[in-house]
Order: C-alpha cells, then structure tokens, then sequence
C-alpha cells in the first residue's frame, strides 16, 4: 500500500477567519427557514474509538443531509440567495420568489453540480452544469434528472472551472463555484459561509468541544471555512485540526510546505472525485494556513478501507470522499509509520476526535464494488 505523505504544518499565517461565529449563525438561520431543513446527525462510534485507542469519536454524517447526500448544498444555497435576493437579509422564502431568472453555471465532480442542479430546480431557476472526463455516469445522470444542462468536458476539474466561468460570461448566467479565480472571489466566499452552518449546527450537537478535528479537503472551501468557525465557537478549546486530501492533488499541502500557491496540473486520478482539485481556494487555504497544524496525503486504499469499516463496525454508508478523514484517523491510529504523527498531534486514549463524512454512497455502483451490499444506515447510532 502507498504510504501516507504528511507535513507539520509551521507557516505560521497571520490570523484569517473568512467564516466567523456570526456567519455560521446566520448560514444556519437562512437554512431554518427552508421548509426541508433538517440537521444533519451526529454520530457517536464507540466502538470504533475503542478499537482506535480514542477516548471519545464522533461523525457529522453530512450524506444524511437534507437533498442530495453531501454538505455542498449548504453553501450553494447561500450564494444562489445572494444572488436571486440582491441583499444581506436573504432568506429561502424570499429566493424562492424572487422574480429573477438566472442560469447558474458550474463545474463539478458530482456533488456540488447536484446540489446546484437540486437548488435551481427549486428555486426555478436554470442550472449548467461541467463535468471533467471520466466523470461517473451515476453522478452526471443524478444531475441531469434535477432538470439541468449537463455535459462531460475533455479537460480536468479546474479547466472545466475556467469553461464554466466562460460560458456564464456568455451566455449572461452566474459562475457558482468555490474555486476563487482572479476577480472572482465574492461568490466562493458567500458559499464558505454557508458550509459554516454546519459548524453551528455542531455548537448546537456537541456535549463538549472536541480536541481534534480532521477535515477532508478539495479545494479548501469546506476545510477552512468549519475550521474558521469551530475555533471561534469554541475559542477556549485550542481545537487541532488536521487536513486530509487525496494523495492525486495534495495541492494545499504543497502549498503549505512551500509557503506559495502550488497547483496539480494534467490528469488526476483518484476515487476520491469530490477532492480531485488542483487548485486551491485561496480564502480557504488562508485559513487552513493559520490553524491546521498538519496536512497528509492519502491513497486511495485508506478512503476504500475507511467506507468498509464505517459499514463493517458501525453500519454507515460513507461515499470515496465522505471516508477520506476517517481514513486518515484510522491510519494515524493504527500504522506504525505513522507513529510519529500520532504523537505529534497528540492522539490519545485521552482525544475527544471529530471527523465528517462529506458525503453518501453518490455513486453506488463504485460503492459496491468497494464495500459490497450492506443494509444501509444505523440510525439508531445518532446522538
């Protein structure tokens, strides 16, 4: 199996929060006023955290989010309002009839196209959605049954991101995208907001702050902004945050070790198609920068692994990407090469650890042939 690559994270960044305590509040709040809101649960694994040596462990299962099983759709929406409301009091209601009709463009590996797609539909508006080659076709056929206009591109996730800006700009509709391009910032930021209600979601769901939260990343967007929020939330608790990308395109790692934006460019290959990003988000890396103390990469193996022992021990249903931070926890905890870090990051029979499933099984075809046929989701394990 590939080992596992890791960074201690020592930049040092000035303080950034891009997603503020007040921003998760207020992301949360828009949400409340959706008529299909629902938080998603928090699970307790005791019996993972035993076999792991940890005191405590703890799963924010964002596959049983409400719509289309991933977190993308809580930032999405938020940005999809700003635009459709034109103003900082932006609610569901108001979104909804809002005389404007705009067509939102997107690149995407899957989720986040769904989640626009899902979120135009409703809010009728029109949604174009990219997809980079070799795309699942589960995923893309998802997208188009949500009323989308949807196509495979000859080009990777971050070109399609430059042709989806392209065709917003000519066709006159919107780029809804949390990769910042030069002069686009503001939407990817309002998106990074949005995710930041599951942080307070959490404020709501935690009998006590964790010591350690691990966090997959893509782009960065999602990382940096629970990070931003959770260490103001929780400013007392010198939350650890650990990030976890795909071993294909560890571009904030990469970025972090050297102290400047590095881009992975070409092809990219990976299971793990909601982290198969290049090019990081810069508000999101920012972030990641001044409070994740380490990086790692992870092969493919460790995601695979991870979905089978959620299903195994704890009857989860946990998509490529959704695993990734629980496979680098259970690496951390149970490979002696990573002894190291284990001890570094100080994880003991005394940690309390977060972690998130991002997603569900989004395409099951892949997921069977990686974990099989199990039953499904444990409900009863909620707290």
């Amino acid at each position: 199996m590939e080992s596992i690559r890791w960074i201690e994270n020592k930049l040092k960044a000035p303080e950034y929060r891009p997603v503020t305590a007040s921003d998760a509040r207020a992301a949360l709040e828009f949400w409340r006023g959706a008529p299909f809101y629902s938080p998603s649960p928090l699970v307790e694994l005791k019996a993972s955290a035993r076999a792991l040596g940890l005191g405590a462990l703890l799963l924010k299962d964002e596959g049983r989010r409400f719509g289309p099983g991933s977190f993308k759709l809580l930032g999405a929406g938020c940005a999809m309002a700003r635009e459709l409301c034109g103003d900082a009091e932006a609610s569901w209601d108001a979104a909804a009839q809002s005389a404007r009709r705009l067509t939102f463009c997107t690149a995407t590996d899957g989720n986040h196209g769904r989640a626009v797609a899902w979120l135009a539909r409703r809010l009728g508006q029109r949604a174009a959605v990219l997809m980079p080659e070799g795309s699942s076709r589960a995923r893309f056929e998802a997208i188009a049954a949500e009323g989308a206009q949807v196509r495979v591109e000859d080009a990777n996730y971050d070109e399609c991101v430059r042709r989806a800006r392209r065709l917003a700009e000519e066709s006159g509709g919107v780029l809804l995208q949390d990769t910042t391009l030069p002069g686009y910032e503001r939407l990817p930021l309002e998106i990074m907001r949005g995710y930041g209600a599951i942080a307070a979601e959490l404020a709501g769901q935690l009998d006590e702050a964790p010591t350690h939260v691990i966090l997959q990343a893509g782009v960065g967007s999602f990382a940096g902004a629970v990070s931003s929020a959770l260490a103001e939330l929780y400013p007392d608790a010198k939350i650890r945050f650990i990030v976890a990308e795909t071993a294909a395109a560890p571009c904030l790692m990469e970025s972090a070790a050297a102290g400047e934006v590095r881009i992975t460019r070409g092809a990219i290959r990976t299971i793990m198609a909601g982290l198969a990003c290049g090019e990081p988000c810069s508000p999101g890396l920012r972030s990641l920068e001044c409070r994740a103390e380490f990086f790692a990469a992870l092969p493919d193996e460790y995601a695979a692994e991870a979905m089978r022992a959620l299903a195994r021990d704890e009857g989860l249903v946990s998509g490529e990407s959704g695993a990734a931070g629980y496979g680098l926890l259970r690496a951390i905890m149970l490979e002696p090469e990573l002894a190291l870090l284990r001890r570094a990051a100080g994880l003991s029979g005394e940690s309390r650890v977060l972690v998130f499933s991002t997603e569900t099984a989004t395409d099951p075809e892949s997921y069977r042939d990686i974990v099989g046929n199990f039953a499904g989701q444990n409900t009863s394990l909620s707290v």
